[in-house]
């Protein structure tokens, strides 16, 4: 539990702590599948988060902990669930991460995780009916989750693909009203804030993006993003350069 509130923090600090606390619990409980899978989904955010010094390195990892995860307990929702976040966000195996998030729902259909991450997948896609549908629907199954900005980030990508902006800005404010440091967020509002014609407030949030991850360029951004294949994501791509971040 603690390494899960750890990870979700995304300061350095803590976000290295929660790793460490994730492999001495797999020393002592190497048999259990939950550990495993939180140490994979740390790998995933830390490449999303800008701090890896080795996304394919991460993305070995993290695939590696999902396949001793699933031999554990190849039933167990979240195992499944992050097994896709993998493909989506790391392999961008998007038909692969479908049918895990698929599994995982057919395996518990009230895993909010799963919901949201599978309407993630959707949103990459350019498929944001279907993406807001899913995230909505994970925020019903988890309205007192302590992680909620976490859902509510998930949820402004998938309004941001709907082309649903004032309700993408409003769910990645309340995500940053929780935690100021998630960038996923910062780059949903400041899209969000650009579509609305809020371009003074989406510069200045490029500016913060920048202190956060000062090397970040939007080629960068396209080399890990799942949707840089798709109309959404050159979309976006295209307001990172208006507000601000290189190229």
């Amino acid at each position: 539990i603690a390494a899960i509130a750890l990870t979700h923090r995304l300061s350095t600090i803590d976000f290295e702590q929660a790793r460490k606390l994730l492999e001495t619990l797999i020393e002592r409980a190497p048999r259990q599948a939950l550990p495993r899978a939180w140490l994979a989904n740390w790998h995933v955010l830390r490449v999303q988060q800008g701090w890896s010094t080795d996304p394919q390195l991460d993305a070995r990892l993290a695939l590696q902990s999902t396949k001793q995860a699933l031999d554990a307990d190849p039933h167990c929702s979240l195992a499944l669930a992050v097994d896709g976040f993998v493909h989506t966000n790391l392999l961008k195996q998007l038909d692969t991460a479908r049918e895990r998030y698929n599994l995982a729902l057919m395996n518990n259909p009230s895993d909010p995780r799963a919901w949201s991450l599978k309407g993630t997948l959707h949103a990459f896609m350019g498929e944001g009916e279907q993406a807001v549908s899913c995230t909505r629907r994970a925020l019903r199954l988890s309205p007192l989750d302590p992680h909620r900005w976490f859902y509510d980030s998930l949820a402004a990508t998938a309004y941001l693909s709907a082309h649903r902006f004032d309700r993408a800005l409003d769910a990645a404010k309340r995500s940053l009203r929780v935690n100021r440091t998630h960038t996923s967020s910062l780059r949903a509002q400041a899209v969000a804030q650009w579509q609305l014609g809020h371009h003074d407030d989406a510069r200045k949030c490029a500016q913060e993006l920048l202190r956060l991850e000062p090397t970040l360029t939007v080629g960068g951004w396209l080399a890990r993003s799942p949707s840089a294949n798709y109309g959404i994501g050159q979309e976006w791509a295209d307001i990172f350069r208006q507000i601000g971040i290189p190229d």
